[in-house]
């Protein structure tokens, strides 16, 4: 296909974790191939301002939750004087007011669903999904499942495309600075680590109370928590009740998580709803880190307990502990799993692989 595919991507969303970051990452990689990407999104969210400064072509738009008309004529004026051929849309608000849109000027829409909640199965989800959409595109087999059998929607219709990591960036061969002295660590602590935006179903909470009970038996570990979001201050006030100060660090957003993964001895993501297959776990294996998850959502399909990484129940303190003290003990069983981990990875959840996928979907479109 000679013709350049002209995408636009809509996000109500103003924050900035996976989803947003995969976004970006996907419009960077399709305009390198030479379609032409833009991204619609919140003029005051954190998606407009890095795609401002990647310099990804980006135009705001206001959405709220109810249907806004003016935002809805906008984008169609947008669309059809921009010769705009695929709306990729990734959250429930912009799906309403890109998917009408995209309807009345008569293009396609791709649908992309990011987290493992259960959908609601009332008539207006299935409106969204069915007829807002062409194709849906999933970040995990599990939800790829759970929404053919839970809401009945058409198998065909929905692919799975787990998110991908940059065998670039994240790999035991970059050549990194050592960061543990910047937090006064070295070869005497052993360090957890965990890599999340700051929300209350990434199960901060139980990760920090399982290092209060390690420290019993682990007095030289240490917690590094690389992110930041709207739990910062309940976690800061966690910390200090359980008098952790000098145990824990609070390191805030990374934009290169890598040197922090390095800094790790174990990876841990505690999340208890919502996750899809996470781009973190893929990254600390293919640093070359154990990791310890749990059973939530898409999460089972990269770690298989024993093999790629150790699996715990979900808001369960005690029995992150565990794992945590099982590596801590077994210096073998955590080189096997980061070794298992890491070809687990390398095969399953690159970059490449991801954008393979989705490009396959706009291409199919386009010939439709």
């Amino acid at each position: 296909m000679n013709k350049i595919i002209k995408v636009l991507h809509t996000e109500w969303s103003d924050g900035w974790g996976g989803q947003e970051i995969r976004i970006l990452s996907e419009s960077k990689a399709f305009i390198e191939k030479g379609y032409e990407m833009i991204i619609a999104a919140q003029p005051n969210g954190e998606l407009f301002k890095q795609s401002n400064q990647a310099e990804v072509p980006t135009i705001a738009l206001k959405m709220n939750k109810g249907l806004n008309l003016f935002s809805i004529f906008h984008l169609v004026s947008y669309i059809k004087d921009n010769q705009i051929d695929i709306v990729h849309t990734h959250s429930s608000v912009d799906s309403r007011t890109a998917g009408i849109a995209a309807r009345i000027a008569g293009i396609k829409v791709v649908r992309s669903r990011h987290i493992s909640v259960p959908i609601s199965r009332s008539r207006l989800t299935w409106w969204q999904y069915m007829k807002l959409s062409d194709r849906v595109i999933t970040s995990g087999r599990d939800i790829r499942n759970m929404m053919i059998k839970n809401n009945k929607m058409l198998a065909e219709k929905i692919v799975s495309a787990p998110a991908g990591v940059d065998t670039q960036i994240f790999s035991i061969d970059r050549e990194l600075n050592d960061i543990r002295p910047k937090y006064k660590l070295d070869a005497t602590h052993f360090v957890v680590g965990i890599v999340s935006v700051l929300r209350s179903w990434k199960g901060h909470k139980y990760l920090i109370e399982a290092i209060k009970i390690a420290i019993k038996v682990i007095p030289n570990i240490r917690l590094i928590v690389v992110g930041s979001g709207p739990q910062k201050k309940n976690i800061k006030q966690l910390i200090n009740k359980l008098d952790l100060e000098n145990h824990v660090i609070l390191v805030g957003y990374q934009p290169d998580p890598a040197f922090f993964y390095k800094a790790m001895d174990v990876m841990v993501l505690p999340s208890y709803s919502g996750e899809a297959t996470s781009q973190v776990l893929p990254q600390a294996m293919l640093m070359g880190k154990p990791v310890i998850s749990t059973d939530t959502g898409g999460l089972s399909e990269v770690v298989i307990h024993n093999k790629t990484g150790l699996i715990v129940p979900t808001k369960n303190s005690l029995e992150i502990f565990n794992a945590i003290k099982i590596l801590f003990d077994d210096d073998s069983l955590r080189n096997r799993l980061a070794e298992e981990g890491r070809v687990h990875a390398l095969k399953n959840f690159t970059f490449e692989k991801m954008i393979e996928t989705t490009e396959h979907v706009y291409l199919d479109l386009m010939r439709s």
